[in-house]
């Protein structure tokens, strides 16, 4: 999975899922209140650009790719994601994902209501 932080119209910014540890998320059972993610999402990736990077709005273009990229898959982000961008990242006006066969554009409000766990934390396998 692939995530385009996108200023004006712009990409400044790509990042990538891996399996490796991503963001610790609020809610685990380690002494300091916080679980290690099961992998980095491409969001939280791309998003590292505003730590340095002074940006009044932006926008977020999320991407999975099928079949050695012949085509899209779902790629509507997860619910910890969207809790972390609507907490922290004010500025992102409007998230781009592809969901059902068609691309889908929302504000991170609307975009909450109807994402659920990654398929990594619901145990799920996909292509990433």
């Amino acid at each position: 999975m692939f995530c385009a932080l996108v200023v004006g119209n712009a990409v400044v910014n790509i990042g990538s899922s891996s399996p490796s540890p991503g963001a610790r998320l609020s809610g685990g059972l380690s002494h300091s209140g916080r679980v290690q993610s099961i992998s980095r999402h491409a969001e939280m990736d791309a998003l590292k650009y505003l730590r340095n990077h002074d940006v009044r709005k932006a926008r977020l273009v999320v991407v999975r790719m099928l079949e050695g990229g012949q085509k899209f898959g779902e790629s509507r982000p997860c619910i910890h994601c969207i809790q972390r961008i609507k907490r922290h990242h004010a500025n992102i006006s409007c998230v781009t994902f592809f969901e059902h066969g068609e691309w889908i554009t929302e504000t991170p409000s609307v975009c909450l209501l109807s994402s659920r766990l990654s398929s990594a934390e619901r145990g799920e396998r996909g292509e990433r």
